[in-house]
């Protein structure tokens, strides 16, 4: 029944009640959408935009922004060594995000003079070049580099396999995601005494790496004129501080928008080989939510209708018993619930994933309410005709409870694609490893690039989206429209 009758919608007071309805839904909208586009934003940003949290990366729409965050690729921190005169509170890059007039101003000095003087611009491509050269042919153990963690694994790959680097640097690593030249990258170059130690391994292919990084500078076909002007290893001393200002902003000026676009889909392909190429995650996650949603939507009715149809001198007591299951939180019957899984041999299995959620008490009830709710001279005619119970359950229970049937489907995907705590216990070969546990994983081990982190997250939501969408069509099919009738 509406709330308001359709002659009251005219009148002063209802259009101020759905005014208040309709403002009321808004502001749930946003509060649900805004902390999504902030994730997406932030799954777009680096170590120099992340902390702003907007709904949107400002780089896109700002090109002093947009030059900034180029030269924060190249430096752990910002380089007053080559800009002697910005701002003194620059120090971190989240810093330098922060202060938006300095960073307008301080682009307007570096690069406009490029830009709207093509005589200057020439000259300035002169001394980038000159820069490049220097950069290429100094030696590779006297340089430093800003890496990105997101290049270290594909670079180790092609190097050798996951056991010869074992064996030789000698290290433990259980994936390539694991190696780090932490240690490496902050090796005491101004120190006299310090030696590159070129007979450790893991050093060797640490120079390996930065030189990676240095062939950049030739392009594709090997033709530097073609190619970048920096890179993230620099030569150190620095020393030509001016020849590096001028390459920091040709750089930006012939490749400023591909090195934006390479670096911010950078996120979703590191999270795109971490969670969908690695072992079976796809293969185990589709298996577990297509076998959960159809054992839910088979056991579920199944019992609630035998409750409604069958009039049971215990059903209040089965009911009773069925909600008390859900007094309990997931910590309190995991351990009992590991234990039942051990006694039957199923661990490390699908099916450990999905018994433990094949019935649920609040679906049952609900179910329950459904179906009491139908009326019963829809199941006497049907008696009448001969039909069958299986035929009264499948052909006129079932189709009258579609709206309720799409929320337990949903209910069933979101609780079996979400779980990592229960599978993370049971499932402790990562052959057996769901798309939530790899995403967990993730969250734990580049805690230090949370901008990744927050485009797998993106990446993860949305199946969940699309289902939600898909369930949304049928409950409103199922509710609203009879209702209009």
């Amino acid at each position: 029944m509406a709330v308001l009758l359709v002659s009251e919608r005219g009148t002063a007071k209802g259009r101020i009640f759905l005014a208040l309805v309709y403002s009321v839904l808004t502001l749930g909208g946003i509060t649900m959408v805004l902390p999504f586009l902030v994730m997406l934003a932030a799954s777009f940003s680096n170590g120099y935009d992340y902390s702003r949290h907007t709904p949107y990366v400002k780089a896109v729409f700002d090109r002093s922004d947009r030059f900034m965050r180029s030269i924060s690729t190249y430096f752990p921190r910002f380089p007053r060594e080559v800009f002697p005169d910005a701002p003194e509170n620059w120090g971190t890059w989240a810093s330098v995000a922060r202060d938006a007039e300095g960073v307008t101003r301080f682009a307007a000095k570096y690069l406009e003079p490029a830009i709207n003087d093509g005589t200057l611009r020439a000259a300035w491509t002169e001394k980038a070049a000159h820069f490049r050269d220097v950069l290429q042919h100094c030696d590779i153990t006297r340089t430093t580099c800003n890496y990105d963690a997101r290049d270290v694994a594909p670079f180790v790959e092609s190097l050798a396999t996951l056991d010869e680097i074992n064996r030789t640097w000698p290290v433990k690593y259980r994936s390539y995601f694991d190696v780090s030249f932490t240690a490496e990258s902050k090796e005491a170059l101004g120190h006299k005494s310090w030696q590159p130690d070129l007979a450790n391994p893991k050093y060797r292919a640490w120079l390996a790496f930065k030189d990676h990084y240095r062939r950049q500078l030739a392009g594709s076909d090997g033709d530097s004129a073609k190619g970048d002007y920096i890179c993230r290893t620099l030569p150190y001393p620095a020393g030509d501080q001016e020849g590096l200002r001028e390459a920091l902003a040709i750089q930006f000026i012939e490749h400023g928008w591909r090195d934006f676009l390479r670096e911010a889909v950078a996120n979703y392909r590191l999270v795109g080989a971490y969670l969908f190429v690695r072992g079976r995650a796809f293969l185990n996650t589709f298996l577990l939510v297509v076998m959960s949603v159809l054992a839910g939507l088979t056991v579920n009715p199944l019992a609630a209708y035998a409750l409604s149809r069958f009039r049971m001198r215990c059903t209040e007591q089965i009911l009773v018993f069925l909600l008390a299951t859900m007094a309990f939180p997931a910590a309190v019957t995991a351990i009992p619930g590991f234990l039942l899984i051990r006694d039957l041999g199923l661990l490390n299995t699908l099916a450990a994933l999905v018994l433990p959620t094949v019935a649920s008490g609040m679906a049952i009830f609900i179910l329950k309410g459904f179906f009491d709710a139908l009326p019963r001279e829809l199941y006497e005619a049907a008696s009448i005709d001969g039909a069958s119970e299986w035929t009264v359950f499948l052909k006129i229970t079932l189709p009258m409870t579609t709206p309720i049937l799409a929320v337990n489907a949903l209910n069933h995907f979101i609780a079996a694609y979400n779980s990592w705590e229960w599978a993370f216990l049971v499932c402790q070969k990562e052959s057996n490893w769901t798309i939530a546990v790899w995403m967990y994983q993730m969250s734990q081990q580049m805690s230090g690039q949370p901008w990744c982190v927050m485009a797998g997250f993106v990446l993860v939501s949305i199946p969940t989206a699309v289902v939600f969408l898909l369930c949304q069509k049928v409950i409103l099919r199922g509710i609203v429209l009879p209702s209009m009738k």
